[in-house]
């Protein structure tokens, strides 16, 4: 019997463990293009599209603003902040890296509910940081997730935007719109704190599991002690600032929980 040639064998071998070695390499290549980029990174992709309500001048009006950056493998970076400049600030908030489908889903979504109208990039970092730092003097902070949004938002020069952006309720002061998630005995103790009992408006539902029905009623037609403290919030109580640097807005140093 012939004796096998230990060379041959070798380099059939090597042949094997570079087909395997290519194998990989096109599995890897594949998985990467499902692979979601990094939100961290969504502030240097180019921008893609910028809306707004349509009607955010008026008020009693919640404002959604959605921005979309254009990122590697087809994919699409969004922030979007549900803002309520009457007293809120930032109601509610969220970024994310979807695929373009998702992204479209999400704007229909967004266009049924309200009429939106393609805006500025500096007029919504304006209308975020005014009604944020508005919102903080009656003592209610951001929704904790505004980071992610802002990550989104990126580099913005609010202040080379020239429009007003009109705050607080119909005769000038804060005005609480009770919504669904909001607890409604914690917003009336900050705001009274704040500006004091004669200080503010306010407009809550007579039905609380439909808080966007016809019928409202003023918080002193109820007992004060009544509401239920325990509700959850869509404010935290997490330090979340928006600053002017370097003409961006930034997440004040120190806010972990919104960099997570």
């Amino acid at each position: 019997m012939a004796k096998k040639d230990p060379k041959r064998r070798q380099k059939r071998l090597q042949k094997k463990a570079a087909k395997r070695k290519q194998r990989r390499a096109a599995v890897s290549r594949q998985m990467q293009a499902f692979v979601k980029p990094s939100l961290n990174k969504a502030k240097d992709w180019p921008l893609h599209e910028v809306w707004m309500t349509e009607n955010w001048r008026k008020k009693e009006q919640l404002i959604q603003i959605l921005v979309a950056r254009r990122g590697p493998k087809g994919f699409i970076a969004i922030g979007n902040v549900l803002v309520d400049t009457m007293c809120l600030g930032a109601k509610n908030a969220y970024g994310r890296v979807v695929s373009e489908g998702e992204y479209i889903m999400v704007l229909h979504e967004m266009q049924g509910n309200q009429s939106m109208i393609p805006t500025d990039i500096n007029l919504v970092a304006k209308v975020i940081r005014d009604s944020v730092a508005y919102a903080r003097d009656l003592g209610i902070s951001p929704n904790r997730d505004l980071g992610q949004a802002l990550r989104v938002i990126g580099k913005t020069d609010p202040d080379a935007c020239l429009i007003e952006i009109p705050l607080g309720g119909p005769d000038g002061r804060p005005f609480f719109f009770g919504g669904p998630y909001d607890n409604y005995g914690r917003i009336i103790k900050k705001l009274t704190n704040a500006v004091g009992p004669d200080g503010f408006t306010y407009l809550l539902p007579l039905d609380q599991s439909d808080p966007w029905g016809d019928e409202f009623i003023h918080i002193d037609e109820v007992e004060f002690t009544q509401l239920d403290e325990d509700n959850d919030i869509l404010l935290s109580d997490d330090d979340v600032t928006l600053l002017e640097d370097d003409d961006s807005i930034l997440l004040e140093e120190g806010d972990t929980d919104a960099l997570d």
